[in-house]
């Protein structure tokens, strides 16, 4: 049997293409998420900057850290698809997906949007944690063997 459990051959590839559209949708188009005062953010970041507890938790930190979280998925699903022998191509499709989202902002969306290398470091991170959770779910989970497989190894003893 190969490395890939055959529970898992096309929904991990199904979702992961939903979900690059997902990203795609949210950092290919002009508009970025409203961020003033009167958004969700910008209530939610006020909320934050009236706690001491919280009042770290400044835009630019609410920024990279949503980075982070939107690329865990990516990474997870795409470590799934490519199997336990090629997790690592979860953290490299991802950064090469973040190379070309910041590549398309930084040349065609100039107007409204901003290529920026901490955006790739971040998206890059979280690409790369995903891949390992990926991993650790495909090591935690044992693969199910086909009934081919367990007649083969009835026929070999």
């Amino acid at each position: 049997m190969t490395d890939r459990d055959q529970r898992t051959i096309g929904a991990p590839l199904a979702l992961l293409v939903l979900y690059t559209l997902f990203i795609a949708a949210i950092t290919l188009t002009p508009q970025q998420l409203g961020t003033g005062p009167d958004t969700l953010i910008g209530h939610a970041l006020d909320l934050f900057a009236a706690h001491r507890e919280t009042s770290w938790l400044t835009y630019e930190r609410v920024e990279k850290l949503g980075n982070v979280a939107m690329f865990i998925p990516f990474g997870f699903l795409a470590a799934l698809h490519f199997g336990r022998r090629r997790w690592w191509l979860g953290f490299a499709v991802g950064a090469s997906l973040s190379a070309a989202i910041e590549i398309f902002q930084g040349t065609v969306l100039t107007q409204t949007r901003f290529a920026t290398l901490s955006d790739l470091v971040t998206n890059t991170l979280g690409a790369g944690l995903g891949a390992l959770f990926g991993l650790a779910a495909m090591v935690m989970w044992p693969s199910r063997r086909t009934r081919s497989d367990s007649g083969r190894r009835l026929a070999a003893v």
